[in-house]
């Protein structure tokens, strides 16, 4: 499997579905589903994210499903996650629900 990365000068309106890890540095307005999302520190997603692992650091609006979850320092997140496992850095914005558990 490769890795797939969305430039910080890229701007997608539409679903992503992928096999690997998809970082986006750019801009995602629709849903993504992949083995693992990183949105990087200048990426923005708007749209529901499906994930085994997804990883904010970032900006991201919309739903998250996930099996592991992190929200990295200076992150924003409006957002309804639903993980099992979940760390959340200091300085992180959670506004939304989360379910965390099996």
């Amino acid at each position: 499997m490769t890795n797939s990365r969305i430039s910080s000068d890229v701007t997608i309106d539409g679903d992503i579905k992928g096999s690997s890890t998809i970082t986006v540095d750019g801009t995602v307005n629709g849903n993504i589903q992949s083995e693992g999302v990183i949105i990087a520190a200048e990426g923005n997603v708007k749209g529901n994210v499906s994930a085994k692992r997804f990883v904010n650091e970032g900006s991201i609006d919309g739903k998250v499903s996930a099996e592991d979850a992190e929200l990295k320092v200076g992150s924003y997140n409006k957002i309804s996650l639903r993980t099992k496992t979940l760390s959340v850095e200091p300085s992180a914005a959670v506004s939304g629900k989360i379910k965390c558990g099996s």
